[in-house]
């Protein structure tokens, strides 16, 4: 058999009800707790967006005999597998000899590839190392998926009614592989009977169950939707799946279970699908034309880090200061002597002093202060560890709320960021929205 592009290939499609894959994603670097797989759940979301079912994720080690088996296995119950990693040119990149083993296959030199593969490093001053070339070796009777970032070429391949798909394990080769060729693909060889649709409410809700008792009777209304209800650090999602026998279909029924729970949950839900808090925020407050700077103590930063990761927030973010110790807060904040020693540096009152002390520094029309104390250490039974007040200013009036948060210092530090944010947040929105919230 000859290896072929895939962009040359006619592909028959056949009807199904639903797809089911499994993906392995291969590295002892995974399997070790190195690093942190981050491929899987991409090509989980992003397939499960057409309609695909993945039934199953593994990793394996850098081991052609455990690749191979892995790769049996998952197609002995499933439509097929998808693969990332080992697909570079070093000894430990076995994933194709991996597929070989599986599928009975011999690896095949592409010379075209090898054409590829030194004009992509045509402009080095270095000669290319041999073993460069090992990329240009595809399983037998594979498709291969030209890279357009790096140089290791992705395959599908099609074996007793089963497929088998590779991609580099570097995410931005992975996730432009399967934007590109992989989904296309897919498409054109299943036509699913039915349409999927999924939708993500992201909220603010304090824990699951709190926000399932709020809307337990919608969701188990809803015909043809499916609610999974996740928490992550400082929010709780609602992710909805709808199917339909047509997209259009799919589409009406999962609008009007988002309006349902919106109707139902109000302000609480600050965003939608790939929406983060702080975008939300840089939104509302460019939109209302204000500005913010913060004041932390115990997030170290991690507020005005999450501002600035959206680009343009200097159009808003004015600045930020982190006063660790009491000195600081005197000296960069002017909260009083007074203060600290009446309240404690953990406390409302040195909150709001820090939050109006860093609008004063900045010039802004809001300023945030946080405090607290993020552990693992510190705490004692008045003031216990993940203890947090946040405080609001705006010159005029001041608002503060106190959290006792539970976790790690990391996750101490995440909830207090985002309690933050959704602070400001609802004080836009109650001070200059039409649908008006509760700062408090």
């Amino acid at each position: 058999l000859l290896t072929e592009k895939i962009n040359s290939t006619e592909v028959t499609s056949q009807e199904v009800n639903i797809m089911q894959y499994h993906i392995i994603t291969v590295g002892s670097e995974l399997t070790l707790g190195l690093a942190i797989n981050t491929n899987a759940p991409f090509i989980a979301k992003r397939l499960g967006q057409e309609g695909y079912s993945c039934t199953c994720q593994i990793s394996v080690p850098d081991n052609i005999p455990l690749i191979s088996k892995a790769i049996r296995d998952s197609l002995s119950v499933s439509d097929g597998v998808i693969i990332t990693g080992g697909l570079g040119p070093t000894a430990d990149d076995v994933t194709r000899e991996g597929i070989c083993e599986a599928s009975g296959r011999k690896l095949v030199y592409q010379p075209w590839l090898a054409e590829i593969i030194k004009e992509r490093y045509g402009q080095r001053s270095t000669p290319l190392p041999d073993i460069t070339f090992r990329q240009a070796y595809l399983p037998e009777g594979a498709k291969a998926i030209i890279p357009t970032i790096g140089s290791a070429p992705g395959t599908i391949l099609e074996s007793d009614g089963k497929f088998i798909i590779s991609l580099p394990g570097v995410p931005r080769e992975m996730t432009e592989m399967i934007e590109k060729e992989v989904v296309p693909w897919l498409k054109s060889k299943y036509r699913m009977s039915e349409a999927f649709k999924v939708r993500v409410l992201r909220t603010t809700a304090r824990t699951e169950a709190s926000l399932q008792e709020q809307i337990d009777d919608i969701m188990k209304s809803l015909d043809n939707v499916s609610v999974g209800i996740l928490a992550y650090p400082g929010e709780i999602q609602l992710q909805l799946l709808a199917k339909g026998p047509s997209e259009e279909i799919a589409l009406e029924i999962i609008k009007d279970a988002e309006k349902r729970f919106v109707e139902r949950l109000g302000n609480i839900v600050f965003g939608f699908d790939d929406q983060t808090l702080e975008e939300v925020v840089g939104m509302l407050l460019r939109k209302n034309n204000l500005s913010i700077a913060v004041a932390e103590s115990c997030t170290g930063g991690l507020t005005a880090k999450k501002i600035t990761d959206i680009p343009g927030s200097s159009d808003y973010f004015l600045g930020g200061i982190v006063t660790y110790s009491d000195d600081a807060k005197r000296a960069l904040l002017n909260v009083s002597r007074q203060t600290l020693q009446r309240h404690g540096a953990v406390s409302a009152a040195t909150a709001l002093a820090m939050a109006y002390g860093v609008r004063e520094k900045f010039g802004s029309e809001i300023g945030l202060g946080i405090t607290g104390i993020a552990g693992p250490t510190g705490g004692s039974p008045e003031k216990p560890v993940g203890l947090v007040y946040i405080g609001l200013s705006d010159g005029t009036t001041s608002y503060t709320n106190r959290y006792v948060f539970f976790g790690s210092r990391e996750i101490i530090r995440l909830k207090s960021s985002s309690a933050a944010l959704d602070m400001a947040r609802y004080f836009i929105l109650e001070n200059f929205e039409q649908d008006r919230g509760d700062a408090s």
